[in-house]
């Protein structure tokens, strides 16, 4: 007797699992902060949601970064405005995007080569899951392809006294002085009103160049746009500051 033939067996090549993320909600000006974990360069553990009645600023960073336009001019301008902050009710706060190379250690090293003062600015990290919350939250957009480097976005965040996100500035082509004198209108302290101006106008400028593929709307119309912001702010500006007749 013949026996029988052996089952035929398919081998079905099944692709590579992809890396699924959750769905993270970005917040926007007037959000409140979510209360994430995390540890400065002391050890020492604190949340942003915790502001201790301070108005904050925050961008994300990290040590081994090589791209001088990204985060080592974030810390320069950091150090920049951390001299024009004593006794000021502003605080800095760097965010570490590689938090399993920067260690308390690691970034409080990379503080003193910036000469951070760890009352006026902070360097912070924390466990990978809470740092990348923390920066899907704020809209920063991170990926990591290969080891000890880490493709992200740039912004700048003030958070009020409050808890609350008071203004987003994307990229890191914002100047120390324009930012701050925004930070200082939020908490409520003298500010000079031409360097909110440009300040929103460098924002704008980021927003339009998002918007570039979008129909219709040319680099020209971009350039009109911000030129006729420009003069209408100037003209406010000009109005807000006339000596009465």
């Amino acid at each position: 007797m013949v026996g029988a033939p052996p089952p035929i067996v398919a081998h079905v090549q099944t692709p590579a699992l992809r890396e699924t993320r959750a769905f993270v909600p970005v917040l926007h000006e007037g959000d409140a902060v979510p209360a994430v974990a995390l540890v400065d360069q002391g050890g020492h553990r604190f949340s942003l949601q915790a502001t201790g009645g301070f108005t904050t600023i925050v961008s994300f960073i990290y040590t081994r970064c090589r791209d001088a336009r990204m985060c080592p001019l974030v810390a320069a301008k950091f150090a920049h405005m951390q001299r024009a902050l004593h006794g000021s009710p502003i605080r800095l706060v760097a965010v570490t995007l590689d938090p399993a190379y920067d260690t308390p250690e690691v970034l409080a090293r990379y503080g003193a080569v910036y000469r951070a003062d760890p009352a006026i600015w902070t360097l912070a990290t924390g466990t990978r899951a809470a740092i990348d919350e923390l920066a899907g939250r704020f809209g920063i957009a991170v990926e990591r392809p290969a080891a000890g480097v880490v493709a992200h976005t740039e912004a700048a965040i003030v958070i009020d006294a409050r808890g609350r996100i008071a203004k987003i500035v994307d990229g890191a082509t914002w100047t120390p002085d324009d930012l701050l004198a925004t930070t200082r209108d939020v908490a409520g302290l003298d500010a000079n009103v031409a360097h909110r101006i440009r300040l929103w106008l460098a924002s704008s400028a980021s927003a339009l160049c998002g918007a570039s593929g979008t129909a219709g709307f040319t680099a020209g119309a971009a350039l009109a746009l911000l030129v006729g912001s420009a003069a209408a702010f100037g003209m406010i500006a000009r109005r807000a500051f006339a000596k009465p007749r």
